[in-house]
């Protein structure tokens, strides 16, 4: 079975003359009918994939320019090789529009977060009760559902319409079974790198306190937000 898809997917990509000459029964007339029917009921599956990963992008573009783009998209190959449910990672790249591309790249890494591997966060009732040496001691990382997004123009207000327009990095974190999204500092990006391997809790609140008038309560809040993983 596997063999017959491999070269089913080999003669869509390459042509009908790089087909087996028994992988399909009939005249070449036949074989090209079936091929192309094979093709588009692929190419409007990528279609509608696209169309759910990506809603508030459509959204903005509006339907016909968004199929337009997305059309392009899987007829260059950009959803080549990979299954439906990841088609969209390089989409957001395609987008000409810089608000488009923003919005997309904020529902790519919504739907990361989502499917991200379950981890306990840390929260601060997990702090209560430790003196000043263990909490500046303690071990965190980043945990493994969240995400950074950098954002170039006003899209905040498109994803979630609490947030503000001059929002220029969104935290996606998943704390519990909810995806969240949350407007953070240049400084607390900073942070979440350097706690992209173990870091001491104690460098990270040293580290915001350079840019936030408290670096504690800046790192409390990255705690509430499920930044952190609990380890």
């Amino acid at each position: 079975m596997r063999d017959g898809q491999v070269a089913i997917a080999a003669t869509l990509l390459r042509g009908p003359d790089h087909r087996p000459a028994d992988l399909f029964a009939g005249d070449t007339a036949a074989v090209l009918r079936g091929l192309r029917v094979h093709a588009n009921t692929i190419s409007h599956a990528r279609l509608r994939a696209l169309e759910a990963t990506f809603p508030r992008t459509r959204d903005h573009l509006g339907a016909a320019e968004f199929n337009r783009v997305s059309r392009a998209f899987v007829d260059v190959g950009g959803a080549q090789g990979r299954p439906l449910a990841l088609i969209g990672a390089t989409f957001p790249g395609w987008l000409a529009d810089p608000l488009a591309a923003d919005l997309a790249r904020a529902e790519w890494a919504w739907l990361e977060s989502y499917h991200a591997a379950d981890a306990a966060a840390l929260t601060l009732a997990d702090l209560a009760g430790l003196d000043e040496a263990a909490l500046l001691g303690l071990a965190v990382r980043r945990h493994p559902a969240v995400r950074v997004v950098a954002l170039s123009r006003p899209a905040a207000p498109l994803l979630d319409p609490g947030l503000a327009r001059d929002v220029r990095a969104l935290l996606v974190a998943r704390p519990d079974a909810e995806v969240r999204l949350l407007a953070i500092t240049a400084a607390d990006v900073a942070a979440l790198d350097m706690a992209s391997e173990m870091s001491p809790l104690g460098n990270l609140i040293a580290h915001l306190a350079e840019m936030h008038p408290e670096g504690g309560a800046a790192v409390a809040a990255l705690i509430a937000a499920g930044a952190f993983e609990r380890v």
